[in-house]
């Protein structure tokens, strides 16, 4: 089985996690893989696209297992029956592509000529047409665009999220986040790897942000975006809060309200003698604790969600109470990314 953990409680790296899996693929009937071979066909996969193929391959040898099927080479009318049964757990199309996808990579993995590969069948690739055709229509990330819509509809704006951010290290650093992830237009994996010294001032007080690595960049020959002077502000402030000087910018704030909490019972219970002792104010008693290791993607998820339920307690957006809850849930990652696409389309 694959391991989870190292023995110092930590995570494998995305190498060792997929490497581990391949393991669980293996048997003795297959030809010898060559570990140098191996290793070098992982360094030419982004983090993200190894934690995929790994997730991917764990679900199908489940299913194999299962229906008691030859997990590799894999039998192009067993790749038909997974799909079907993926299918009718109400995956969406794009997962199941992405799933057919991740079995090819795993067999060039193990050593098949791309020439014979099963996942490339006709009866797959029907398999995975006919799913598009038949399939629910895919739920699209919401737009979240600085202004909002051109109509003015109501909804979530980065602009109305950034003033729901409060001047506490948590909302400097949500503040900071936002804003970097709409100047840039970055992917939540890109989003998450940015260090301190990625960030390059500007005499103009705008700034310029290195990415190293991205998706669309597995040569790693690195590319530039640019941030804006406000941003550069918000980022400022986030790191002079938090004290962060190098590694990751982005990290996880720990809020411990325990001790405002318990003032606000005790004020509940006895006023008169906290009017006594005086009030001590809520944000006195907050402790914070700012982390070493960078955010997660569902982190991520969850500030953004967390910042729009802010913005519509605070009267900042305008969404009909029955609709609040499934708003909230349309935002993901991603909802900065098509925002700023169709800001850049209704400026041009």
């Amino acid at each position: 089985m694959p391991l989870r953990r190292r023995n110092d409680g930590r995570a494998p790296t995305p190498a060792v996690r997929l490497a581990h899996t391949l393991a669980r693929a293996a048997s003795d009937e297959l030809p010898a893989v060559s570990a140098l071979g191996l290793k070098a066909a992982l360094e030419t996969m982004a983090p993200a696209s190894m934690l995929a193929a790994a997730a991917d391959l764990d679900c199908w040898l489940d299913w194999c297992d299962a229906e008691s099927r030859r997990a590799f080479p894999a039998d192009p009318e067993d790749l038909v029956r997974y799909l079907r049964a993926l299918g009718t757990d109400g995956k969406k199309p794009a997962t199941l592509a992405r799933r057919i996808a991740s079995l090819a990579t795993t067999h060039r993995l193990l050593g098949f000529d791309d020439n014979t590969l099963p996942t490339s069948t006709a009866m797959v690739r029907n398999a995975l047409r006919a799913n598009r055709r038949q399939g629910a229509a895919q739920r699209q990330a919401a737009p979240l665009r600085f202004g909002g819509e051109p109509a003015g509809v109501g909804g979530f704006t980065i602009a109305a999220m950034l003033d729901a951010c409060a001047s506490d290290p948590q909302g400097l650093r949500d503040a900071a986040l936002l804003s970097v992830s709409y100047d840039a237009g970055l992917r939540v994996s890109e989003l998450i790897a940015v260090a301190v010294d990625d960030v390059r001032p500007q005499p103009d007080g705008s700034g310029l942000l290195f990415l190293p690595r991205s998706k669309t960049d597995q040569e790693q020959l690195g590319a530039w975006a640019s941030l804006s002077a406000d941003t550069m502000r918000r980022l400022r402030s986030w790191r002079s809060e938090a004290d962060v000087s190098e590694g990751p910018l982005f990290r996880r704030v720990g809020v411990d309200r325990r001790r405002a909490k318990a003032n606000a019972a005790a004020e509940a219970r006895w006023p008169e003698d906290a009017a006594t002792v005086g009030r001590a104010k809520a944000g006195e008693l907050v402790t914070y604790t700012i982390g070493e290791r960078p955010l997660t993607r569902q982190g991520v998820t969850g500030i953004y969600r967390r910042i729009a339920l802010s913005a519509a307690e605070q009267g900042l957006v305008d969404v009909p109470p029955d609709e609040l809850d499934r708003a909230v849930k349309a935002l993901s990652t991603h909802s900065l990314r098509v925002g700023r696409a169709q800001d850049l389309f209704y400026c041009w």
